[in-house]
């Protein structure tokens, strides 16, 4: 990788780093393209060169922990650990983003022009869908096991909780949601189909 290539991912990490830090703190009406510009420490124009808009910050930024999240829930244990893993885990990192970020998220999301959070849907489905194939491909849930119908209702009731935590401005607590769900309706769920 050339020394150009260096400069832009250090200037785009930029960014997204002072966008979430503005708008964790104030929330995402009240900051403009040129406040995340002066908070990175580069030109405005330099914005417009990695996003269109704010909105596909917000994007970016949930975007940024997918993959990590996903491979430490792996090797979490049995299927149901490895659902709550993910759920959790990512669910932590929602909450320790802010309040504000996933506010505008849910607001990306519900447009119809936005397609990155439909396939942030997508993906947490996948992620939920694989783990089940996989229990069922090693023995420890039956053949006969909906698959598809365990990870759209477990990515809902993920989504729900999130949801929740957003129309309560904060006040609910969605990890304890996830804990609770975990322990209790999605390990008693996934225990009707062990092998």
């Amino acid at each position: 990788m050339g020394k150009r290539q260096i400069a832009a991912q250090e200037t785009r990490r930029k960014i997204i780093a002072a966008a979430e830090k503005l708008i964790k703190d104030k929330g995402f009406e009240a900051v403009g393209v040129q406040d995340i510009a002066t908070e990175a420490g580069v030109a405005k124009g330099s914005f417009y060169t990695y996003f269109k808009r704010k909105e596909d910050v917000v994007a970016e930024i949930a975007h940024n922990k997918f993959v990590a999240v996903e491979e430490q829930a792996k090797s979490a244990g049995d299927v149901c650990e490895q659902i709550s893993s993910f759920l959790t885990e990512y669910i932590s990192y929602i909450v320790d983003t802010g309040v504000n970020i996933c506010q505008q998220w849910l607001k990306n999301v519900v447009d119809p022009e936005d397609t990155q959070g439909k396939d942030k849907l997508g993906y947490d489905t996948g992620v939920i869908r694989e783990a089940l194939i996989a229990a069922v491909e090693h023995g420890e849930l039956r053949s006969e096991t909906p698959v598809e119908i365990l990870a759209e209702s477990v990515a809902t009731t993920y989504y729900g909780a999130v949801t929740v935590w957003a129309i309560t401005d904060g006040k609910a607590d969605p990890i304890k949601i996830m804990k609770s769900y975990s322990a209790g309706a999605l390990r008693a769920l996934l225990s009707a189909y062990k092998a």
